[in-house]
């Protein structure tokens, strides 16, 4: 496996490496951090530096056989985009892809596969979106009260939100917040994450003890998280796509 790295113009903010024939591009930043990491959190490869670093070549001729092996893992879920039937003109809510109607009034009719909504009116969209969120709400609360009370733990407030690089989050004041992009998941995947994000109001780390639990709770969990993993780059794919920006 060959290492080439490749950047266009003079200031060479495009860059790209060249990995089994295929040009993988990546962005570099520098931040407050004592190592060196890469990250694909948003479908692109990302060189986390420290400030004192000033070439990344090392580190992505060091991981190259990581680089390639997760950019395959990645093709194959956005492959899994074309099998949902999704084309960017539909909605992806919980799993399935609705075909949008411009009709008069704002209606999802989540047993069917049909969402009434004129694109063309910000009201109309704007309205759809709380609708989504309210129904995510309706999904995410109940799971949460269940988990807090058999992990005996509590939690203050739920908030669904934008979030770029990961699908929940817990906070020191016991604040679970849930990306809105839940919305296009399975209801198994949202109550695997809402177990799993309650959780850490009791197991900060990812420990053999959290791991242990969440077995007892989901036995397939090592299949979720894969789901999860394919299902992240495939919905940021879809995000880009969709008539409603839903990202």
């Amino acid at each position: 496996m060959r290492f080439m790295r490749r950047s266009s113009g003079a200031s060479r903010r495009c860059r790209s490496i060249r990995v089994n024939g295929t040009d993988v591009p990546y962005r570099v930043v520098r931040r407050e951090v004592k190592y060196p990491r890469l990250e694909f959190k948003t479908g692109e490869l990302l060189a986390v530096l420290p400030k004192s670093w000033k070439d990344e070549a090392p580190l992505l001729e060091k991981k190259i056989e990581w680089i390639s092996r997760k950019y395959e893992e990645i093709q194959r879920a956005l492959d899994g985009f074309k099998a949902l039937g999704g084309n960017g003109r539909d909605l992806l809510v919980f799993g399935k892809f609705f075909r949008i109607r411009e009709n008069g009034a704002v209606k999802i009719d989540f047993g069917g596969t049909t969402v009434e909504c004129n694109l063309k009116e910000r009201r109309q969209v704007k309205r759809l979106r709380t609708i989504l969120k309210e129904r995510l709400l309706s999904e995410v609360e109940p799971a949460a009260l269940e988990y807090s009370q058999k992990f005996g733990v509590n939690f203050n407030r739920i908030f669904i939100r934008k979030q770029r690089t990961k699908w929940a989050s817990c906070s020191a004041k016991g604040n679970l917040s849930f990306n809105f992009l839940l919305a296009c998941l399975p209801k198994d995947l949202i109550r695997y994450i809402v177990c799993h994000e309650v959780l850490h109001l009791k197991r900060k780390s990812h420990d053999g003890n959290f791991w242990e639990q969440i077995g007892r709770e989901f036995e397939n969990y090592r299949e979720m998280e894969k789901k999860l993993f394919e299902y992240w780059f495939l919905v940021q794919e879809y995000s880009r796509l969709s008539p409603l920006k839903i990202s």
